[in-house]
């Protein structure tokens, strides 16, 4: 996980209510470039700073949370999900709008940790880490949160220009998706700015 974010970098509900629709419309922009299908059901939205703060910051409006205790701990919990040096972070999403249907797909579907991976061409592959705690044996959740570490040759390969791509190699479910250059692009600034905070971070911690 990369370096938490601190209440100091969030907006109190006053001012994100008058700056909300320029920030929403920036953060749906970035959700939009960073998300990718994968076949008809399935769809990865990689996550960075920016859309985990906005996420945070839409919690804590709609649930009015305006204590400092209760915004550290939404702060903590959705800094779960950011990326940490060296790997990025996803949320998985199986769109199954019918509820028979959706049902029965996830039950086919179990054992989808061991079957999602980053690959990229010239540089290897990286097999997706799931969180344990949304395992179940029987059926995959509708919503996971997964992460890639990636090895120094796919960074560099990525920063080359090299193909990327997401694949599902699960007997039910076999497919894969071409990242855009867009997209890798983005990646990449994505990779370096969780290199920084963490650089930043351990200096922090090093002088208290």
């Amino acid at each position: 996980m990369g370096e938490p974010i601190r209440a100091g970098e969030l907006l109190d509900l006053g001012d994100y209510e008058r700056a909300r629709d320029d920030i929403r419309r920036r953060a749906m922009a970035a959700r939009e470039l960073r998300r990718v299908l994968v076949g008809p059901d399935a769809s990865l939205t990689f996550e960075n700073r920016d859309t985990v703060r906005y996420q945070i910051q839409e919690m804590l409006r709609s649930e009015r949370i305006v204590k400092p205790e209760a915004i550290a701990e939404e702060a903590a919990t959705y800094s779960e999900l950011l990326p940490g040096p060296r790997e990025l972070s996803a949320t998985l999403m199986f769109e199954l709008p019918e509820r028979e249907e959706r049902d029965r797909r996830l039950k086919e579907l179990a054992g989808a940790e061991k079957h999602l991976a980053f690959e990229v061409a010239n540089g290897g592959r990286a097999r997706a880490s799931f969180d344990p705690r949304q395992f179940d044996e029987s059926r995959v959740s509708a919503v996971q949160f997964v992460r890639f570490p990636l090895t120094a040759d796919m960074l560099g390969a990525l920063s080359m220009g090299a193909v990327a791509q997401v694949v599902f190699d699960h007997p039910a479910y076999s497919h894969r998706a071409t990242l855009s250059p867009q997209l890798v692009a983005a990646l990449i600034e994505d990779l370096r700015e969780a290199a920084g905070s963490a650089s930043e971070g351990s200096g922090t911690h090093a002088s208290d």
